[in-house]
């Protein structure tokens, strides 16, 4: 019953309806369905058909929210109401998503409806991209992020055919961006995006580039010629999609999962496979060589930054959200975030989380490896899947703040219910973190911050 709940709001996370139908802006969606959510587990636990159980992230979940909330209350403690609200959302949201269904019938559903966000906001992004350039008047829009605007319906080859124009309102700030369905614009002379959390061409990328293997999955439990087509429209309209957004980022996560995937299916045959299917995009996919240079030098920048943020706060880190306090710019690296922002607690609470979503996904293909039926069948379809578009997540946000991004615990969700669900099938599965994990985890964690430090470095930042 928790189920329908979860299933509209993750569709309301991704679809953002508030922000096209000035209608739907005063209703408090995310609320609505968070309520609905909880009410459908309680009615559940109290039938009796349903018990309050731990997912193996929870405790990690739990630490990263009280530490959060303890380092934002001790740095910036006049921030804590407003960013307490962000922090515990995105925690509800990865508990209600993991802990919503015990079956494998439910875990497709929630999988199916990431699948088709991932192609809807896809969809949009690549008739954005082949729509033409108008005027864009920079007013704001109810429930929008302040760098929405309203196009006007001038045509335009760049800003100031806009500004220029006799007809132009002299206070208005105007951009030039081709103009998509559901009045979303390009932004920086033609990048799609989508809007809300997908605002960023590159988390757009990351996002469409993440749900490509449950199209697999699904074709994999079904060969039928309904999901082949669906198959087929999900890697010629995600893989359009990424190239449209010019991300590098993009890239990467498309040929990570592309080549996870394969490579854990057929082999080196499938590297084989993978390689090809990613190589179009490879090749017309990216930015001008300049402005890719330009990009790289200033992340290069930020990660020094970041380190030297980390320095003068070893224990804590600088706090919840408090990384801008510090620096101008955003981290635009999820673990750098991490680590500067929550220290090497939260840090290591984080990455546990990382490390249980690919455990219990490894768990499950090494136990069902060799065992028949159409159940173990379909727990390693899913945890290949996932593993593949965890993969594909962990490339990508080493170029993103994506530490509490929605999407990201949506994923952390995921792997919760697909936990979950196994053990509906099979109440003898088990992960939990051990002795040697919390060893591994350190040295995750070290790594992590050596190859960044000697990585800025070899460029003279440090």
């Amino acid at each position: 019953m928790a189920l329908p709940g979860v299933i509209l709001l993750i569709i309301f996370i991704y679809g953002r309806p508030q922000e096209f139908n000035e209608r739907l802006a005063t209703l408090p969606f995310l609320y609505l369905w968070l309520g609905m959510a909880f009410a459908g587990m309680g009615a559940e636990i109290g039938m009796g058909k349903a018990r309050l159980k731990a997912a193996p992230h929870l405790k990690a979940s739990v630490f990263i929210l009280f530490w959060s909330l303890f380092t934002l209350g001790i740095f910036n403690p006049s921030e804590l109401s407003g960013n307490a609200v962000i922090i515990s959302v995105t925690w509800i949201l990865f508990f209600v998503v993991g802990h919503s269904t015990e079956s494998l019938k439910g875990f497709q559903k929630l999988t199916g409806t990431v699948l088709a966000m991932g192609l809807f906001v896809a969809t949009v992004a690549v008739h954005q991209g082949f729509s033409s350039f108008q005027c864009i008047a920079m007013v704001p829009i109810p429930g929008a992020r302040a760098d929405t605007g309203i196009p006007d319906g001038r045509s335009c080859d760049s800003y100031r055919d806009c500004r220029d124009d006799p007809t132009a309102d002299p206070e208005t700030e105007y951009l030039c961006e081709r103009i998509g369905l559901f009045q979303t614009t390009t932004i920086t002379a033609g990048r799609v995006r989508w809007r809300g959390v997908l605002q960023d061409p590159n988390e757009l990328a990351l996002t469409a580039g993440i749900s490509l293997p449950f199209a697999f999955a699904f074709f994999e439990q079904k060969r039928t010629f309904s999901r082949l087509l669906i198959l087929v429209y999900a890697l010629l309209m995600i893989g359009t999609c990424i190239v449209l957004t010019q991300s590098r980022g993009g890239q990467l996560v498309f040929t990570t999962v592309l080549g996870v995937y394969f490579i854990k299916k057929y082999g080196l045959k499938g590297a084989v496979i993978g390689a090809v299917c990613a190589l179009p995009l490879i090749l017309l996919g990216g930015r001008g060589s300049q402005e890719a240079e330009e990009s790289a030098n200033e992340r290069s920048e930020i990660l020094a930054e970041g380190l030297m943020i980390w320095r003068a706060f070893p224990l804590t880190g600088c706090g919840f959200r408090q990384f801008t306090e510090h620096f101008w710019l955003t981290a635009h690296n999820a673990y750098l975030l991490a680590i500067s922002e929550l220290g090497p607690f939260g840090f290591f609470a984080w990455l546990s989380m990382i490390y249980l979503t690919f455990k219990i996904s490894l768990t499950a293909l090494k136990r069902y490896e060799n065992v028949p039926g159409p159940t173990a069948a379909s727990i390693k379809a899913w945890a290949t899947a996932l593993m593949a578009s965890f993969a594909g997540m962990l490339v990508g946000i080493f170029f993103l703040s994506f530490t509490y991004h929605y999407v990201l615990w949506i994923y952390f969700g995921l792997s919760s219910a697909l936990y979950f669900a196994i053990r509906g099938a099979d109440p003898t599965f088990k992960v939990q973190l051990d002795r040697k994990d919390v060893f591994r985890i350190i040295g995750i964690e070290l790594a992590l911050v050596t190859a960044i430090f000697g990585y800025v470095k070899s460029k003279g930042l440090m």
